[in-house]
């Protein structure tokens, strides 16, 4: 039984359509992450899920209960705001327990959920203290305690690392993992951010001006990637064109490469910069532009019309020609969205 199910899906605002979802479902207990670029409705996605937007058309079903009509408070779901949404004028103790208000009428309960819970993040040493007061990252940690004192099944965050630096982001990536894993929730990400999106998933789905355009586990969408748009946004793909012939090979500017499901007549390939060896090979081509990517360099060559991304280990000044071996094998892109 999927933990979330959503069926023929669609909200527009001012006559546009922000969201176009036929399909589409997340498994219980299962790590999902919705992926794209700012406006693609991510957003709109997690809201309607959590009740906090309606939709124009389809349904929401929650643990094979169709909720589309039930008020979010009644939802039995955790929601962590972008923003966070923490009143200012609470404390630390007054944010975690109002979302208890209405389902735990007794208030020894409420306060042995708040203690569980602060003691579980580690911010039971300052209850007494206004968000004013606290670190984006203790204040990161109190939003997870409010949506997590309720117990959920469903945890729902929104962006939540957009505001953190580096240290940060990882450090509460790994809390949100580990919290995954004592709880056995299922938990659905949005984020714009690729690596928070390889960190955190079982699954990804990547959406684009309101469409899941591609879905499937991070090997699956890099591997095998079915969408051009999702090639490129997740790993840096280069999509080149090429024209298979009769023995099965795709003839590109970078030679003849073996498309490895059978395609025919003109596709459209994905090579990702750990299939590009550069300094040797068959193909000359001219650095146009080269990146530092944390650890190798991430250099851009062109052949003819087309430009590939290769790894390398120092930067090349542009304008170098330099031979690279291509893929032997290479991926043809079902859908191309760019």
């Amino acid at each position: 039984m999927p933990a979330v199910e959503v069926r023929d899906l669609s909200k527009s605002y001012g006559g546009k359509t922000v969201l176009n979802l036929d399909e589409w479902s997340v498994a219980e207990g299962e790590r999902f992450v919705l992926l794209g670029p700012s406006g693609s409705g991510k957003s709109t996605l997690l809201r309607i899920l959590a009740g906090l937007v309606r939709p124009d058309r389809g349904s929401v079903v929650l643990q094979d209960r169709d909720v589309s009509g039930v008020p979010a408070h009644q939802r039995g779901l955790g929601f962590v705001f972008q923003g966070l949404a923490l009143w200012p004028h609470l404390t630390v103790r007054g944010n975690i327990a109002m979302g208890l208000d209405r389902e735990v009428p007794d208030v020894a309960e409420r306060a042995q959920r708040v203690r569980e819970v602060t003691e579980e993040l580690h911010i039971d040493g300052f209850l007494s203290r206004k968000p004013a007061e606290l670190s984006g990252g203790e204040r990161q940690r109190v939003a997870l305690a409010r949506a997590l004192v309720r117990r959920p099944g469903l945890l729902l965050l929104d962006e939540p690392f957009s505001d953190l630096d580096a240290r940060l982001r990882r450090e509460m990536a790994r809390l949100v993992l580990d919290l995954h894993a004592r709880h056995g929730m299922t938990t659905i990400l949005i984020t714009h951010d690729r690596t928070d999106a390889y960190l955190m998933a079982d699954r990804i789905g990547v959406l684009r001006q309101g469409e899941l355009v591609a879905c499937g586990t991070p090997d699956d969408l890099t591997g095998r990637p079915t969408s051009a748009f999702a090639a490129e946004f997740l790993g840096d793909a280069a999509l080149i064109s090429g024209q298979v012939d009769a023995d099965g090979y795709a003839q590109t500017d970078l030679g003849a490469l073996m498309v490895n499901d059978g395609a025919e007549g003109a596709v459209l390939l994905a090579l990702r910069p750990d299939e590009i060896r550069l300094g040797d090979g068959p193909v000359r081509g001219t650095v146009v532009g080269c990146e530092f990517a944390g650890g190798p360099w991430h250099c851009r060559v062109a052949i003819g019309n087309s430009v590939v991304t290769a790894r390398h280990d120092h930067a090349l000044a542009m304008g170098t020609s330099i031979a690279l071996t291509p893929p032997a094998t290479a991926r043809p892109i079902v859908k191309e969205d760019r």
